[in-house]
């Protein structure tokens, strides 16, 4: 992300009298205090080069994967059938009937499920079992089953990463190795906040050349064009690629941001629960209603029901202003033994570090800002394989052209 400006030669000014002490040309120049301005930028682009062919190939990766799981719940609609409700005028079932459903058709699962509401006419209630002894190796791979609303009807079930876009989406957040995959990603996104600071310095136009820097123009020539489009890319790409790495190194890695959050601003601790015993009387029909009176304008999105054994139930509700629609903030937890509310947390009451990883995945899709909001973000993931290609031919000519420069 550098400019090829033109150097126009200036005329030797005669010396003055005295010491003269040159002032460092340049933004950024003043941190390398005894090395020249080329000697400067010539580090800058070795490492521009160095972490771009080293990082790029997985910046690429992991951006184009995040373009597809902006849309995940729609591509998997698309790529599975099933879920595709057809919408009838029929009023949906009590979720305690979908309840009784999955029990029925996993008996062997005395765990809890956990609902999600079906967001449109034409939606599913998507069941999840989190821990199924099936992928019990796994430190998140819940067995997904689909229940049409409208009759309690078990439609599919899958087992998380055994689907396209689960394997995309542990692909993008695991690179498919576990612990160790999730601290490589959160290493490549420091390794691409660093593409971006190398390319931003070497393209940082001089003053009164911000006009032309910024202007959108593709020169004649291969060559030119190949260089100008990697520029534009990065340059216009910059404003929406900064927050993305910078949100997915915090969701990758929170414990390396938290200490510093919490010296700024206090953070709501996790509710402690007493344990209920004696199993589950009260229905899921009855703990939600109990949640929404709580929160009357509210809208359902998730309701976490206990097991056999007995708990509490967790209900995920949204209230408009927050920043994540599918996955809420507002929680109500309600005892699954009497239905009283144990505990509730309001994203209106937020502190700021609440706030900050309140807003981090909803940021990293998109939902934040609406649908325009999720596109732009979708189209952004495919900047840095753009970045990445253009850059390597880049590298390319000017590898070609080396041995002809070093013989002149």
């Amino acid at each position: 992300m550098h400019t090829e400006s033109e150097r126009r030669i200036t005329p030797a000014r005669p010396a003055a009298a005295g010491p003269v002490i040159a002032a460092p040309a340049g933004w950024g120049v003043g941190i390398f205090l005894g090395l020249s301005r080329q000697r400067v930028r010539r580090f800058m682009l070795l490492a521009h080069l160095t972490l771009g062919l080293v990082v790029g190939a997985l910046l690429a990766l992991t951006a184009l994967t995040g373009s597809l799981l902006v849309f995940y719940v729609e591509i998997d609609r698309i790529l599975t059938p099933e879920l595709v409700v057809p919408a009838g005028h029929a009023d949906p079932v009590p979720l305690d009937r979908v309840v009784q459903a999955l029990r029925e058709a996993h008996p062997a699962r005395p765990g809890g499920w956990r609902l999600e509401l079906p967001q449109g006419a034409d939606h599913p209630i998507m069941a999840r079992y989190m821990k199924p002894e099936e992928t019990a190796g796994k430190s998140f791979a819940p067995l997904m089953v689909a229940v049409n609303p409208y009759s309690g009807e078990v439609l599919s079930s899958r087992f998380w990463g055994r689907t396209a876009m689960t394997w995309t989406y542990d692909l993008h957040y695991l690179l498919l190795a576990g612990e160790s995959g999730q601290l490589v990603m959160a290493l490549g996104g420091v390794g691409s906040l660093l593409i971006l600071a190398t390319g931003v310095y070497l393209w940082w136009p001089a003053a009164g050349k911000w006009a032309k820097a910024l202007q959108p123009r593709l020169r004649s020539g291969f060559v030119r064009q190949v260089f100008d489009i990697h520029v534009l890319a990065g340059v216009y790409g910059l404003a929406i690629l900064l927050p993305l790495i910078v949100t997915g190194i915090v969701m990758e890695r929170p414990d390396w941001v938290k200490p510093v959050v919490e010296r700024l601003s206090p953070m709501t601790t996790p509710p402690v629960l007493a344990s209920a015993q004696g199993g589950t009387v009260v229905g899921a029909d009855a703990a939600l209603a109990a949640a929404l009176a709580r929160f009357p304008q509210a809208e359902p999105r998730w309701v976490e029901v206990p097991g056999q054994a007995g708990g509490a139930y967790h209900i995920r509700l949204y209230q408009a202003g927050e920043p994540g629609w599918r996955f809420p903030k507002t929680s109500v937890w309600v005892n699954g033994g009497d239905g009283m509310v144990m505990d509730v947390r309001d994203p209106t009451r937020w502190t700021f570090g609440d706030a900050f990883f309140g807003w981090q995945h909803p940021l990293h899709n998109g939902e934040c800002f609406g649908l325009c909001c999720r596109i732009l973000v979708a189209v952004a993931g495919l900047l840095p394989a753009l970045m990445l290609a253009t850059g390597v031919v880049r590298w390319r000519q000017k590898k070609r052209t080396r041995p002809v420069r070093a013989g002149r």
